[in-house]
């Protein structure tokens, strides 16, 4: 039995919050001996917390090796044909040197040896950003957002040759379909929502009202940017980055993890996305984020924060009408109605 190792303060060691000990399939431990670890045998796996969409399983070899491995469960949409095991073993491969990223060591993307898509990487020392934020003020908090915009810069710095979504290996953008455009994409997500059972994270008519409303300001700042053609990471937020000290003492980024939503687009939906709970983080963070990310080569035009709020309800339509979980629904929502507040979307009254 093993578990991560608790410090005085709570914080558990190098960040790793795992559950329980698991077992292994056949197949997918044949495979890591095999193929993918050459040799070095497990010793010890456990469930990683985190990774709503995933599965990650921490495991330790014999040898004292570390290393994630990434399961990828059933989804994608009909029609469609996207491996987003393929795309992200493709950008780890294709990025590797440019950006602080885990070190790809093996990729099961049919699922043919693990029975579902799998990758496995090293893994990484650090410290989960939304744990660092917790703790941070001043100073620190500014060490983290100038540390967290610089790599962002660095991920945006890559120019592709239109936009469009990654499908497989060749990370050649596919030329954006119907779900490009915000109010279509907000009218299909409403529609699915419909069809599924009533559950307690459902929209209420008057949240998708209010939705829609959004949807209908912010959709001319989309399709403004709709025609930017760089790498997007598409979930860059704290959950997705691991921090740690640089050489100087000061915090800097160690890892940007889960790229399985990247496509070729607009910047500026990552810098919503990181923004998306800016009232949450130290004032300290967010100026330091913007002005690394500035600093760094990235463009925040006149209208950037109207722009990258309007992007962002791409991601907020897709979490409020299929939510991982109650608490992420109730945090996205109140961003919803901030924003129908500031906006005044239905004149003097939003619904409540």
């Amino acid at each position: 039995m093993w578990r991560a190792r608790k410090h005085a303060d709570g914080r558990k060691d190098d960040g790793v919050v795992t559950t329980d000990p698991i077992e292994l399939d056949v197949g997918t431990r044949a495979w890591l001996h095999g193929e993918a670890l050459h040799g070095e045998r497990v010793r010890c796996a456990g469930r990683l917390l985190g990774g709503c969409n995933n599965e990650l399983i921490l495991l330790v070899t014999e040898a004292g090796g570390r290393y994630v491995l990434r399961r990828f469960r059933p989804g994608g949409e009909s029609g469609v044909r996207r491996n987003t095991c393929e795309v992200e073993a493709a950008l780890l491969r294709r990025l590797s040197g440019r950006l602080p990223l885990p070190e790809l060591v093996a990729a099961d993307p049919d699922g043919a040896a693990t029975g579902c898509p799998s990758l496995v990487y090293r893994y990484i020392r650090g410290v989960p950003l939304t744990e660092a934020l917790a703790d941070a003020s001043g100073p620190a908090a500014a060490d983290l957002g100038r540390a967290v915009g610089t790599a962002l810069a660095r991920v945006s710095a890559w120019e592709l040759p239109r936009p469009g979504r990654f499908e497989e290996a060749s990370l050649v953008p596919q030329l954006p379909d119907g779900r490009s455009d915000l109010r279509a994409f907000v009218d299909h997500c409403l529609a699915v929502a419909e069809r599924r059972p009533p559950s307690e994270g459902r929209l209420s008519a008057s949240d998708a009202r209010t939705l829609s409303r959004l949807a209908e300001r912010a959709a001319p700042l989309c399709a403004r940017a709709a025609a930017d053609h760089r790498l997007v990471h598409n979930d860059f937020n704290p959950k997705n980055l691991l921090v740690g000290p640089g050489r100087d003492g000061r915090w800097e980024v160690a890892a940007v993890l889960d790229w399985e939503l990247a496509f070729s687009g607009p910047p500026l939906m990552d810098v919503g996305n990181m923004l998306r709970f800016e009232d949450e983080y130290p004032p300290d963070y967010s100026r330091a984020f913007l002005d690394g990310f500035r600093d760094g080569g990235g463009l925040l035009p006149d209208d950037w924060r109207r722009t990258s709020r309007a992007l962002d309800l791409f991601a907020l339509a897709d979490i409020l009408t299929d939510p991982p979980d109650r608490r992420v629904f109730d945090r996205v929502r109140a961003v919803m109605l901030r924003r129908a507040a500031a906006e005044n979307v239905f004149g003097r009254f939003v619904p409540r």
